[in-house]
C-alpha cells in the first residue's frame, strides 16, 4: 500500500538529487527541502537509503492523511447534549 508522505530535510537540493527522486514534488523552503509524494514502505526505505548515502540530513518524516470530506451536520459520532443537562441551574 502506498501512503503520502513528507520528508524534510536540510538544506536545498541540487539538479542531482532533483533528477534523481523523480516524480515526487520538491519545494524549497529557506532552511529546508521538502519532499512529498505516494511511497510504499519498500519505496521508503530506497529513498531513506538513498539521502543517507549522499550526505542529506533528515528533519523530518511525516505520513500526510488523506484528507477527508466534512461530516454531516447530524453525524450520529458528535453526542448532542439534553437540555436541562449542561450544568445550568
Amino acid at each position: 500500500m502506498r501512503e503520502r508522505y513528507e520528508i524534510r530535510v536540510r538544506g536545498r537540493l541540487g539538479p542531482l538529487l532533483r533528477r534523481i527522486l523523480g516524480d515526487l514534488r520538491i519545494r524549497a523552503l529557506p532552511r529546508h527541502s521538502a519532499i512529498r509524494g505516494r511511497l510504499s514502505a519498500a519505496d521508503l526505505d530506497r529513498l531513506l537509503d538513498r539521502l543517507d548515502r549522499y550526505g542529506v540530513e533528515l528533519v523530518q518524516l511525516r505520513s500526510i492523511a488523506t484528507e477527508c470530506p466534512p461530516r454531516a451536520t447530524g453525524d450520529r459520532s458528535v453526542a448532542a447534549v439534553p437540555e436541562g443537562s449542561r450544568g445550568e441551574a
